[in-house]
C-alpha cells in the first residue's frame, strides 16, 4: 500500500493500531457504565466515538485504494465499534442537550 499524504490513517499499521485504541475505548467505555460512573463514561463515549469514526473511514479509504492490504474483517470491525461507540457518544450528547 502506497503512502499518501493526508488527514486520514495510511498504513495498514496505522489502520490496525487505531482499530486497538478504538476496541480499548469501547472496553473502557463498558467497565465505567458497569461501576456506575456515569460522567466517565459519556466523555468516554464521545471521544472514543469520534477516534472510532475516524478510523473507520480511514480504514475504507484505505480498502478502497488497495483491497489486498485492507482485509473485509479489519473494515468490519472498525464498522462495529464505530456504531457502536459513535451511536452511544450521539445518544450521550442529545441526552445532555435535552433532544
Amino acid at each position: 500500500m502506497k503512502e499518501r499524504k493526508g488527514i486520514l490513517l495510511q498504513t495498514v499499521r496505522q489502520m490496525n493500531a487505531g482499530a486497538i485504541v478504538s476496541g480499548i475505548g469501547f472496553l473502557l467505555y463498558l467497565g465505567l457504565s458497569a461501576l456506575g460512573r456515569e460522567t466517565g463514561a459519556d466523555i468516554t463515549a464521545v471521544a472514543f466515538g469520534v477516534v472510532s469514526a475516524y478510523v473507520f473511514f480511514s480504514v475504507a479509504a484505505g480498502r478502497s485504494r488497495d483491497k489486498e492490504a485492507v482485509s473485509y474483517s479489519l473494515l468490519w470491525g472498525t464498522g462495529a465499534l464505530a456504531l457502536l461507540l459513535g451511536g452511544s457518544g450521539v445518544l450521550t450528547v442529545r441526552l445532555w442537550l435535552g433532544l
